[in-house]
């Protein structure tokens, strides 16, 4: 039996809609793996270069992962970042201010803290106050830009305090002095440091090329789909 050609403009004109847009999904999502392999290498070179002093740190520009390192002393004060959780525990990452022998101030996030036993129990960590310190880290920038609160209220509570984001230029007026736009991140066994978890990177370059192959498959399906109801059987000739 003979098939013949049935042009279906509603069938067609959906179809070719799904196709691009499936076309369109998995070429995005081969950019992506590209993107996240320049990312990667971008990190593995970083690991690999010598901390930068303080005196030389720049404050503008891509500055994400570079090694620091910092000579001087934690400071009070802590702010203790909200809605954390590690291995299950809810609780907080304590930012606590450091100087710098230079006599720069820094806001160093030494990891993880659990909540207490309800949310007004201060949360219990080892406290670094005034104690020298030569310690190293890496620079983090959120989204590339400065961390900043939604509200307008200064800091003027008590030390350590809850909050929802960092805000340096708060944390400026707080203690009179400026600090440098970006945290640091603490490294694992640095004087200070508390647990952490801090994935380099959500998604795998392959993981991105995997999605790619879900998207063309689809494309393909509606491809085989459109030929399979344009191509009727071709009645007339019984």
């Amino acid at each position: 039996m003979k098939r013949a050609f049935r042009f279906n403009w509603r069938v067609t004109v959906f179809s070719a809609l799904c196709l691009a847009g499936f076309v369109r999904l998995g070429i995005w999502q081969l950019e992506r793996e590209v993107e996240k392999r320049e990312l990667l290498a971008q990190k593995a070179y970083r690991v690999s270069l010598p901390s930068l002093e303080a005196a030389n740190l720049l404050e503008e520009g891509d500055l994400e992962g570079l090694p620091v390192r910092l000579v001087g002393e934690y400071h009070e004060p802590v702010l203790l970042l909200d809605n954390k959780v590690l291995k299950g525990k809810v609780g907080f990452e304590a930012h606590q201010l450091f100087r710098d022998d230079t006599g720069l101030l820094f806001l160093v996030n030494r990891g993880f803290v659990p909540m207490g036993r309800t949310r007004e129990v201060q949360p219990k960590f080892p406290k670094v106050h005034h104690e020298p310190a030569d310690i190293r880290g890496r620079i983090y920038q959120p989204g590339k830009q400065i961390l900043l609160l939604n509200d307008q209220n200064p800091l003027t509570t008590e030390f350590p305090i809850i909050v929802q984001q960092i805000d340096v230029e708060k944390m400026n007026a707080a203690v009179g002095k400026p600090i440098y736009p970006f945290v640091i991140r603490l490294e694992a066994g640095q004087f200070g440091a508390l647990p952490r978890h801090w994935p380099g990177t959500v998604m795998s370059p392959e993981t991105h090329r995997g999605y790619a192959i879900q998207w063309f498959s689809m494309a393909l399906a509606v491809l085989i789909a459109w030929l399979f109801f344009s191509f009727s059987k071709d009645l007339s000739r019984e």
